[in-house]
């Protein structure tokens, strides 16, 4: 089977936007002080667009059913999109303006963000968009954009799978996350504010359908808790990959794990180890540089094994 056959139509359901990333030069800059000497660097982002345009990098067909403003920076992020192979035909006005986040990225990698997610709280995005960016669709793979929770239940009446990004979780039970978790067929989150995160998938895979949680640790690698045969999840812990290249940047290394992932789990037909060590090695890749700017396609993922 060559690997055209193995490709997947993916619809990713979310807002893309501007990342302006604030690279500082201290740990702890005194964000009590007038001012700051830094490097700004604008890059599209957010995590609709850091899935959207990774899994178009790595062959697989996708589109995008998401809102940006009538403005340049809407213009731009479609563009950039488009140039990475993404069907932007899908993208409806948010009339707020294209969401925008502004990221302080430390020495270490280590970013904070501060995000404006424009009106995504009230829009409605148009049924006939809904239903084209479902048609066809192998696989729907979906943010936290309030409106994203009203398509993914036609989704699963539609048999397609969904996979959906829980991000920094900050608790268990939160009510936002109810509905998303229970639309999921793989979730993916980040355990940053998450104690105790095998309590969570314990939680998250009791209250929906997915399979299995994977867990972004930073720094101490990632965990993937699957459906178990009791209660409590099988858990596989997995170190960083292994890498030479630098880490500048950790913004969409979370988005990148589950890009890699679900590659590895679903197109390349690897087991829970690969497809986790595929999602790192991915993730690690894009630590390399600031913003979406690491270059790779689906040759380099392979050598990076």
């Amino acid at each position: 089977m060559s690997w055209t056959d193995r490709s997947l139509a993916v619809t990713v359901v979310g807002n893309p936007g501007l990342d302006t990333l604030v690279l500082v030069c201290e740990d702890e800059p005194d964000l009590r002080a007038d001012g700051h000497y830094v490097r700004n660097v604008d890059t599209v982002g957010h995590t609709a667009a850091f899935t959207a345009r990774g899994l178009a990098r790595l062959g697989h067909t996708v589109r995008i059913l998401g809102s940006v403003g009538d403005d340049p920076i809407g213009r731009m992020v479609a563009d950039v999109l488009a140039d990475d192979g993404v069907d932007t035909d899908l993208l409806f006005t948010d009339p707020a303006g294209t969401p925008r986040s502004v990221n302080l990225v430390f020495p270490d990698g280590r970013r904070t963000f501060f995000y404006d997610g424009g009106s995504h709280m009230t829009l409605v995005p148009p049924a006939g968009l809904v239903a084209q960016a479902l048609a066809g669709a192998d696989l729907v793979v979906s943010g936290l954009a309030n409106w994203a929770r009203t398509v993914l239940p036609r989704a699963r009446a539609a048999g397609i799978p969904v996979a959906v990004d829980l991000q920094d979780a900050r608790s268990i039970d939160d009510p936002y996350r109810v509905d998303f978790v229970a639309s999921a067929d793989h979730l993916f989150a980040s355990a940053a504010h998450l104690p105790d995160p095998v309590a969570a998938a314990r939680t998250w895979l009791a209250a929906g359908p997915a399979q299995q949680v994977v867990f972004g640790l930073g720094a101490r690698g990632a965990l993937l808790a699957r459906r178990g045969a009791g209660a409590d999840p099988d858990v596989i812990s997995a170190p960083p990959a292994a890498s030479p290249l630098p880490v500048v940047d950790t913004t969409g290394c979370g988005d990148s794990l589950a890009v890699g992932f679900l590659d590895g789990l679903l197109a390349e037909g690897l087991g829970p180890h690969g497809a986790l060590s595929r999602g790192q090695r991915l993730a690690r890749i894009v630590a390399s540089a600031t913003g979406n700017d690491a270059p790779f396609d689906r040759t380099d993922l392979d050598a990076a094994g």
